[in-house]
Parts: C-alpha cells; structure tokens; sequence
C-alpha cells in the first residue's frame, strides 16, 4: 500500500501542475493581443457539422482567459478544492467537446490527459496546509 504522506505529495504535485497549466495559459491569452479569440471565433464559424451560435462561440471565447486565471487561483485553496476541480473538470470537457465540434481528434484525445489529471487530483489526500507537510501520519506510520 502507498503510504498516504506519498499520496498527499503527489496530490500536492498534481495541483501544482494543474495551476501553472491554467494560469499560463489564461496569462498568454491576454497577451496575445487577440490571437487566440480571433483564431478560434473563425474556425467555429467554418462548415461543421455541429454549429453553434457565434455570440456564444464569441462569449465563451472572451471568458475562456478569465476562467482559466479563475480556477488557477482557485486551486490554492484547500477549503475550495473539490469545487474547483469539478470546475476544472467541467471546463476542460467543454474544451474537449470544442475540439470535438472542430473535428480535431488529435486534440480531443489530449484532453484526456487534462481530464485524468482532475480526476488524480479530486481522488488523492490533501495535505492540511500549502506551508506544511502532514508529518505526524508520516511518523506514525514508521512507528508501526
């Protein structure tokens, strides 16, 4: 059995990960001077087979970097952590089933790895704190 002072560092690591994917990507969107918003407003406007309005391609697409900084900073908060990764979970489905409606498969199977990322991070232990490591289950499981 793995050790839950290892399961609490991998989740630490995970949500970590999952932080610095959000916030840098949320950050080089509003860098971009547009980039992102205009390259995908113009795909989605394309012959799909699955079209969507394009106020709310165009909504969801301005909010995209918001959200994004939103739940990045959201994850450094213990008390709100399985809120925020339901969140992240279902933004990043909503992400897949963009790629899905672009016809981009390779992308959509890469979101899969988002995916497992949320799940990993919703199913592991949390240490109490940023600042501190759990120490006393640590030692107490070497007592035994």
């Amino acid at each position: 059995m793995i050790p839950v002072q290892k399961l609490k560092d991998a989740e630490r690591i995970v949500r970590i990960t999952m932080i610095l994917i959000l916030v840098t990507a949320g950050t080089s969107k509003f860098f971009s001077d547009g980039g992102f918003f205009n390259y995908y407003s113009v795909l989605f406007q394309g012959e799909l087979r699955i079209t969507l309005p394009v106020s709310l391609v165009n909504l969801f697409l301005s909010l995209v970097p918001f959200i994004e900084i939103s739940l990045g900073l959201a994850l450094l908060s213990n008390k709100y952590k399985d809120y925020t990764v339901y969140a992240w979970l279902g933004f990043m489905l909503s992400l897949m089933f963009g790629h899905y409606i672009l016809q981009e498969w390779s992308s959509v199977n890469q979101m899969l790895d988002y995916i497992f990322l949320g799940l990993l991070c919703l199913v592991l232990p949390a240490h109490a704190s940023w600042l501190a490591r759990d120490l006393g289950e640590a030692l107490n499981a070497h007592d035994s």
